[in-house]
């Protein structure tokens, strides 16, 4: 259990939801920084990057995430259980370089659909005071639930601080490396963290239930109804979940009425001004469903990609926020037919995201697994595991789903399960065979140039999935992996032995 003290408060939490990024200080001594940029400097000169593996090569860098300011951050937004994700990555940047380009994280390669709520985030951890010359890496504060960006007109802030500062960052904010006109080496350490557990309470020293913009509030873009939602469903309270039963009673309903205006809006050119209908439609409720099913219907080149924003891909986060009013129409439209057939894996994220009501879907849902499109196979795993019931149906298809051809299916199909936990348990056989993922493949069908680098993470997914079933079959096969799989810290290229 973390002290109470090391939780977020209620501002940092607004601030995290705006902004999309909460900077913190651990107390950690002068020394321990020190050591710690030693060892980087050592490892980095005499191995070259030590990528994955940064925190057994450096031991001390778990000490910071064990510390109860990051742990109680990381509780504060990811709840309890989140689990640290096996890619890691240490960011050198000399003295001299340039500036790098905007860009979001993607998922080693692959552009899923992104979550407006916080199943994961990322942190930034400086081992070495920061100052603005010596190439920080710059965010764009309110950016994370835009696809596009203007640089002319976004704010670029550059994340400064002493040493042993730490900015917990949504992980789908835009951001860069700045240029290091410097003398100085600057180093910062990016880990990512996924939430296993939908929030049934607020797990953050709250004080007060309705949202309130903070404090100090940056230039950004006004998203009011997405921060309302977000906060509702970071209180263990969806914002569907309290909606009277008479729209005319509805929180935003009375602003937000004109059904055909807010539509009209869903296909402008100013994507926040779209995000922001599709989330008055939400707010409407039932009466909004068909102004979204058709926004769904709407004709676009690409509902991927990860530089543009997709009306489609907007009216899917609207249903989603609508929650379960919206579930009839989307199961439906699971079948229907569309110009871009990718446009079902968006449903299926919508369905993900409203969680258990919707497990009325999961037929519909496991039906789509021998699809074409890896886009839609993954969206429907992990829409799987978040709706989890009835798990009698939907365990034995994610134990499936760990041998698809794709990397990515695999890997979704991994967290899932971890997100099931003991209710799991019938997939172990599955996992003990996704635990030696890319050995020689998990089937006949994967292409050996597909072996390799997402391997690792279905992998370390589904040792976590196995630490979270917990049954005496699923520690047994965790820890004999483990045994075999064990990483020495001492050695190197100069100390083999």
């Amino acid at each position: 259990m973390i002290d109470a003290k090391y939780l977020l408060n209620d501002e940092q939490v607004a601030q995290f939801i705006t902004h999309g990024f909460v900077q913190l200080q651990t107390d950690f001594t002068e020394q321990f920084h020190q050591a710690v940029l030693k060892k980087m400097s050592e490892v980095y000169e005499n191995e070259g990057n030590p990528g994955n593996n940064l925190v057994p090569r450096i031991p001390e860098i778990q000490k910071f995430f064990d510390h109860p300011t990051v742990k109680g951050a990381l509780t504060s937004l990811l709840g309890p259980s989140y689990t640290m994700h096996a890619h890691r990555h240490g960011h050198f940047n000399r003295p001299g370089t340039s500036d790098g380009g905007w860009h979001k994280d993607n998922y080693w390669g692959n552009e899923k659909t992104r979550n407006h709520l916080p199943w994961s985030a990322m942190i930034f951890y400086y081992p070495q005071d920061v100052t603005d010359d010596m190439g920080p890496t710059g965010i764009v504060p309110g950016s994370q639930n835009r696809y596009k960006m203007n640089v002319a007109s976004e704010i670029n802030l550059p994340v400064v601080g002493k040493a042993g500062s730490f900015v917990l960052i949504n992980y789908d904010i835009w951001h860069r490396a700045t240029a290091n006109t410097s003398a100085n080496d600057r180093y910062m350490l990016k880990l990512l963290f996924f939430r296993l557990e939908a929030p049934k309470r607020a797990e953050w020293n709250n004080l007060r239930e309705e949202w309130k913009t903070p404090e100090g509030m940056m230039p950004v873009p006004d998203n009011t109804l997405l921060w309302n939602h977000v906060w509702k469903w970071m209180s263990g309270s969806p914002a569907w979940a309290d909606r009277p039963a008479d729209p005319a009673e509805r929180t935003g309903a009375a602003r937000h009425s004109d059904i055909a205006g807010l539509e009209s809006r869903l296909y402008g050119e100013d994507e926040n001004e779209a995000l922001n209908a599709a989330y008055g439609l939400a707010a409407i409720g039932a009466e909004a469903v068909p102004a979204l099913i058709r926004g769904l219907k709407h004709t676009d080149p690409d509902v991927v990609n990860p530089l543009t924003f997709s009306i489609p891909r907007l009216c899917a986060h609207g249903l989603a926020a609508m929650g379960p009013e919206a579930i009839p129409a989307l199961t439906e439209a699971l079948g229907d037919s569309y110009g871009n057939r990718d446009v079902i894996g968006q449903i299926a994220f919508a369905l993900g995201e409203i969680g258990p009501p919707a497990s009325g879907a999961v037929p519909a849902l496991i039906g789509l697994l021998q699809e074409e499109s890896d886009f839609i196979r993954q969206h429907v795993v992990e829409a799987l595991g978040m709706i989890q019931e009835p798990a009698e149906q939907v365990v034995p298809a994610l134990g499936g789903a760990l041998q698809d051809s794709s990397m990515y299916v695999r890997f979704s199909a991994g967290l899932a399960l971890a997100r099931i936990g003991p209710a799991a348990a019938s997939a172990v056989g599955a996992l003990k065979q996704a635990l030696h993922d890319g050995d020689e493949g998990p089937a006949p069908m994967l292409a050996a140039s597909k072996a390799d680098k997402g391997a690792r993470y279905v992998s370390a997914i589904a040792a976590t999935a196995l630490q979270r079933i917990r049954t005496d079959e699923a520690l047994d096969i965790l820890l004999s992996y483990l045994q075999t799989a064990r990483w020495c810290p001492s050695t190197t290229k100069v100390s083999t032995f």
